[in-house]
C-alpha cells in the first residue's frame, strides 16, 4: 500500500480561506447558521473551515458513514444517533467528500423533513463520476476523480485521517 501526494497542505491552507469567503457571500451572516459537520471524516476541513466564518455559525456534529472497512459504500447509510432538528435555521453541512452522494442526500432530506428553513452542503473534496443518488455539493475546496483519497479526515479502514495532506490510495 503506498500514498501518493495528491493536494498538498499548503494548497489546502490556501483554499480553504477563500471558500470561506465564498460561504459568506451565500449565506451571508445576519442570523445564526448551524454548521453541522458530519463525523469523523468532516472534523478536519470544517475545523479549518470555521476558522474563517464568524461566530454565528453554530457548531453541531453527527455520526453518520455508508462505508464500512473497504474502499467502496456500503450503499446504505448507519445512524450512529438520533438526528438533531433544526427547525427553521439554515444548515451547512460540513463533510470530507462526496463521491456516492448517499450519505449527504440522505441527511439534507431529513433535515429539510425535519423543517430547516434551507439546507447548504460543503465538502474539501467533490468526487466527479461515482453518484448513486442526485446529489451535488453547493461548495467544494478541491474536485477529484474516481481515486481512493486518504488524509484529511478521509480514511481507509480507520487510517490515514490525519495527514494533513490528501493523497491517493495505491492498493
Amino acid at each position: 500500500m503506498e500514498i501518493i501526494p495528491y493536494i498538498s497542505q499548503e494548497s489546502i491552507a490556501t483554499r480553504v480561506p477563500m471558500l470561506a469567503k465564498k460561504i459568506l457571500n451565500t449565506l451571508g451572516n445576519d442570523e445564526t447558521i448551524i454548521a453541522f459537520v458530519l463525523l469523523n471524516g468532516g472534523l478536519w476541513f470544517a475545523s479549518d473551515l470555521l476558522r474563517y466564518l464568524p461566530s454565528n455559525y453554530r457548531l453541531e456534529s453527527f455520526r453518520v458513514t455508508s462505508y464500512g472497512e473497504g474502499t467502496s459504500s456500503s450503499g446504505a447509510v448507519h445512524w450512529e444517533q438520533n438526528m438533531p432538528a433544526f427547525a427553521g435555521k439554515k444548515v451547512l453541512i460540513i463533510d470530507d467528500v462526496l463521491d456516492t452522494g448517499l450519505t449527504m442526500h440522505t441527511i439534507k432530506n431529513k433535515l429539510l423533513e425535519n423543517g430547516a428553513a434551507a439546507v447548504y452542503t460543503v465538502v474539501a473534496v467533490y468526487k466527479q463520476g461515482q453518484r448513486l443518488v442526485n446529489c451535488e455539493a453547493d461548495f467544494h475546496a478541491f474536485t477529484a476523480g474516481n481515486d481512493f483519497l486518504v488524509g484529511y479526515g478521509m480514511d481507509y479502514a480507520g487510517q490515514f485521517r490525519n495527514l494533513p495532506y490528501i493523497g491517493r490510495l495505491s492498493l
